[in-house]
């Protein structure tokens, strides 16, 4: 869609970004079958969205992750049966599966959206999608989050040791932009620079921002080296 590859285009060259917007959408029906041969946990498929400007569809068949299939909504699991995997050896999150438990219970909890899941650079939709992740440093999200907050601001609740797929879940519950700052085991898993995060938003507050890059200071001033005296 013409729409979404010139929103796509503003806020890319306004925020200097890397990276290309990357935007997820819920469906029933999917029209990337070939995709859906491979394999892939939900960090892994942002990344290749990313790195590869690939679109991507996700089923509760080929997402490998188990995490990844709750925090979607495509097959919601017990809060318990979740747990060990954020206590084992490899994922030592956090001291026993009790806490992990009560941890997780104080998050938005996923509702069912579609059976499929779709990621891919935002110019290759050809409907508004659900919500858009940008890949950003931590200066590039203030401007972002200043550009959406533009006619209001509205706080909002940061989880700690959360997955970028439990962001998604976060994003649409509270209908609200979150910052992911990406676990250090999805760092490890993907091709994920120390130096960037994750602003991910409902599409609507995207837009918003967009419209907003000449109004904003976020979007009008350029960036310009810190002098100290």
């Amino acid at each position: 869609m013409q729409k979404l590859k010139t929103e796509a285009t503003k806020i890319t060259k306004a925020l200097n970004l890397k990276w290309t917007p990357i935007a997820g959408k819920f469906s029933d029906s999917t029209e990337n079958e070939r995709s859906l041969t491979r394999k892939l946990s939900i960090c892994n498929a942002l990344s290749l969205a990313k790195n590869e400007n690939l679109v991507i569809a996700l089923s509760k068949e080929n997402c490998t992750c188990s995490g990844g299939r709750h925090f979607t909504g495509l097959e919601i699991a017990p809060i318990e049966t979740l747990a060990p995997s954020l206590t084992t050896k490899t994922h030592k999150v956090f001291d026993s599966a009790e806490t992990a438990i009560k941890s997780v219970r104080k998050q938005p909890q996923p509702t069912h959206r579609g059976n499929y899941f779709t990621l891919g650079p935002l110019e290759e939709f050809k409907t508004n999608p659900d919500l858009v992740f940008l890949f950003a440093t931590p200066a590039q999200a203030d401007r972002m989050l200043g550009l959406i907050s533009y006619e209001g601001a509205e706080p909002f609740m940061y989880y700690p040791a959360s997955s970028i797929c439990s962001t998604i879940t976060n994003v649409l519950a509270k209908n609200q932009p979150e910052i992911n700052l990406i676990s250090t085991f999805e760092r490890k898993a993907g091709k994920w620079s120390p130096n960037e995060l994750v602003v991910a938003m409902p599409y609507k507050h995207f837009e918003e921002a967009v419209k907003n890059i000449p109004k904003s200071g976020y979007g009008t001033l350029e960036n310009t080296p810190h002098k100290t005296s």
